[in-house]
């Protein structure tokens, strides 16, 4: 295999969506992608990271960039072994810091680029990317895979009465969390979380509101003292790594903090844990670096006892929702998942296979393999992704800006 040629492709994509995503951070109307297609071992592999300034300071341009001009060890010699050898490999690369640096990673660029490779590599052996989990998993994963009941996601472009309300009774019966995404008010947000409640059972729905970081540390401790009687979690609550506010909501409101954008790498981790800063994280596979990055991380929170949530980046247009389907079956212990909303933000004909997802049970089903079992497709890749360099024989030296 190691005679074969090994190539690299860097692409953009960017996909007008049906209906707005809106936060207190940030409001989405277009998806921007970047995309790695790897040639490796005579097999193809794709790979996608979501690039969001406002969660790791990437932009799609920087993303884009890091892929080109980063300087990394030569990725072919990582694959001239058995399939297990490529995959250990694999995962003891910190493409991250590689890409970026370790004080500015660059974790969504390493998501593409280490997806594309391990579906590649997977491909090459006709293997799924489910056999590449249970290489370094370890502990981890299940023993049985299993489809966990996804979580379902109030934005601020839609109240939970609108949301909730359309779903059938089946449908509410069935939710295991519900996410509400918080206002710039506090009070307000306790608002639209009394709304939800009226349409879920909190006994058997956990539900959570998501500040984005949104809040100032004084907003933070009042919004806190406002939900704790009324949510399970308060994820990212105030601007990321602020380790004393985080504690000081902890301690002094009893009001649970899950880690988002404060938590990229596994030295965050042990940062919210010296400052008694969280209960729980939300690992989200391009934030994280890929799909073994963000096992790594699963690992890491398991062991410092953090409970995880398995969530996505807004607008996930192909290989990065195929990678989190597959960890959220294979993973264990997990609080909560997230599956996106594709299927009301694009025309279904982004990837091969199509997004699909059960409404009624809320199953995202994982693909079967050979590695992901996706690729976009060919209209996708004529009218909405861009070639943002040459094919290169792999991102070993730096190249010309």
């Amino acid at each position: 295999m190691s005679d074969l040629p090994f190539t690299v492709e860097v692409f953009t994509a960017e996909v007008p969506m049906a209906r707005p995503f809106a936060h207190a951070a940030s409001e989405r109307r277009t998806s921007r992608s970047v995309l790695v297609r790897c040639t490796l071992a005579g097999a193809t592999g794709w790979g996608e990271g979501a690039p969001r300034s406002y969660v790791t300071g990437e932009s799609l341009d920087s993303a884009v960039h890091a892929l080109q001009h980063a300087q990394l060890p030569a990725l072919e010699a990582l694959f001239t072994g058995s399939f297990h050898s490529g995959v250990r490999a694999l995962a003891a690369l910190d493409l991250s810091a590689a890409l970026g640096s370790r004080e500015h990673p660059a974790p969504a660029a390493a998501c593409a680029l280490e997806t594309a490779l391990l579906d590649a590599w997977c491909r090459a052996h006709g293997r799924d990317a489910a056999e590449a989990l249970a290489v370094v998993g370890g502990e981890a994963l299940r023993s049985v895979p299993q489809v966990p009941a996804s979580a379902l996601v109030v934005d601020a472009s839609r109240t939970p009465a609108e949301l909730l309300g359309a779903l059938s009774a089946e449908a509410r019966s069935r939710l295991t969390h519900v996410k509400v995404k918080g206002l710039p008010d506090p009070e307000a947000t306790r608002e639209l979380v009394m709304s939800a409640r009226e349409f879920v059972d909190p006994a058997r729905t956990t539900l959570s509101v998501d500040a984005n970081g949104a809040w100032s540390p004084a907003l933070a401790l009042q919004a806190a003292a406002l939900l704790a009687d009324v949510v399970d979690w308060l994820e990212e609550p105030t601007r990321p790594r602020d380790w004393a506010t985080l504690h000081r909501i902890q301690r002094g409101t009893g009001c649970p903090v899950m880690l988002d954008e404060s938590a990229v790498v596994p030295a965050d981790l042990d940062d919210a844990i010296r400052h008694a800063a969280a209960t729980y994280v939300n690992v989200r596979v391009s934030k994280c670096g890929g799909p073994l990055a963000s096992l790594r991380m699963l690992q890491h929170a398991r062991t410092l006892g953090l409970r995880a949530q398995l969530g996505v980046q807004v607008a996930e247009v192909g290989p990065l929702w195929a990678a989190g389907r597959l960890l959220a079956a294979h993973v264990d212990e997990l609080v909560a998942v997230e599956s996106g909303r594709q299927d009301e933000w694009f025309d279904p004909d982004l990837t091969v296979p199509p997004y699909t997802i059960d409404r009624t049970h809320h199953r995202a089903e994982p693909l079967p393999g050979p590695g992901f079992g996706l690729v976009p497709s060919p209209r996708f890749l004529q009218t909405r992704t861009r070639r943002a360099g040459r094919t290169v024989p792999g991102p070993t030296t730096r190249t010309p800006a």
